[in-house]
């Protein structure tokens, strides 16, 4: 198992870049709402629900190909191959190593994994989607910040949980913070970082307005994505609590 002082800490924001940085800084709330959240909560102790959970694996599983696709955006706007490669890797990252956290999930309620996934986002997933895919059509920069809470919040996660709980092995969800918290993602979550931030530096205000909105408005979907599986949200739900009324 590893240990907190064989990971490299990637929060620390004297490393990460002034744009970047200001902008962890100015939404530290979001994060710790994210932090706070029941359904991640409860996923510390070890005591989240198997509904919530398993809602949460089938629409995590259709978002990430989702995600994928938002990934061919950014090859599009690749500027050289370096770039291009970037997102080769970070597409096989997603379909190879991504489903270890959902597979930890599935095992620990005696779940198989292709039994949970859904065939549609639900509501709050799908807007979700909508504005990285609508940021994708704007600069490459501004598809990164789009782009980017959703690995910096998990593992930021992954590394405040395992930096507090001196025996992880406890809880049943081991797997999954330990998979967060791992070397592997904290040197994505460094490759990411910096790369966000040489696209602020040549960035004009305007387009860095629009990377800084991207980012708040991610930092509010990934909030939204633990309420929708917590509270097991579908389409059905509004217009059933309506004709209920």
């Amino acid at each position: 198992m590893t240990t907190l002082d064989d990971r490299t800490i990637t929060t620390d924001l004297a490393d990460i870049g002034d744009f970047t940085a200001s902008l962890r800084q100015e939404h530290d709330d979001l994060f710790e709402a994210f932090w706070a959240h029941p359904f991640l909560r409860e996923l510390r102790a070890g005591t989240l629900s198997r509904e919530a959970t398993l809602h949460y694996v089938g629409q995590d599983h259709h978002y990430l190909s989702a995600y994928l696709r938002c990934y061919g955006l950014g090859m599009a706007k690749s500027p050289d191959r370096p770039w291009m490669r970037h997102f080769v890797d970070s597409s096989l990252f997603l379909l190879e190593d991504e489903s270890h956290p959902h597979h930890v999930m599935c095992e620990s309620f005696g779940v198989q994994y292709e039994a949970v996934q859904h065939d549609r986002l639900a509501p709050s997933a799908q807007a979700y989607i909508d504005h990285m895919m609508e940021c994708g059509h704007d600069s490459l920069g501004v598809l990164m910040f789009a782009l980017l809470p959703c690995p910096w919040t998990y593992i930021w996660a992954g590394n405040r949980y395992l930096a507090q709980h001196d025996n992880p092995a406890d809880n049943k969800f081991e797997g999954w913070w330990q998979f967060y918290g791992s070397p592997d993602c904290n040197d994505l979550l460094a490759n990411l970082l910096q790369r966000c931030e040489a696209l602020a530096q040549e960035a004009g205000p305007a387009e860095r307005a629009r990377m800084a909105r991207a980012f708040e408005l991610s930092c509010h979907h990934e909030i939204r994505f633990w309420q929708l599986a917590y509270t097991r949200e579908t389409w059905g739900d509004l217009p059933r609590s309506i004709l209920a009324g």
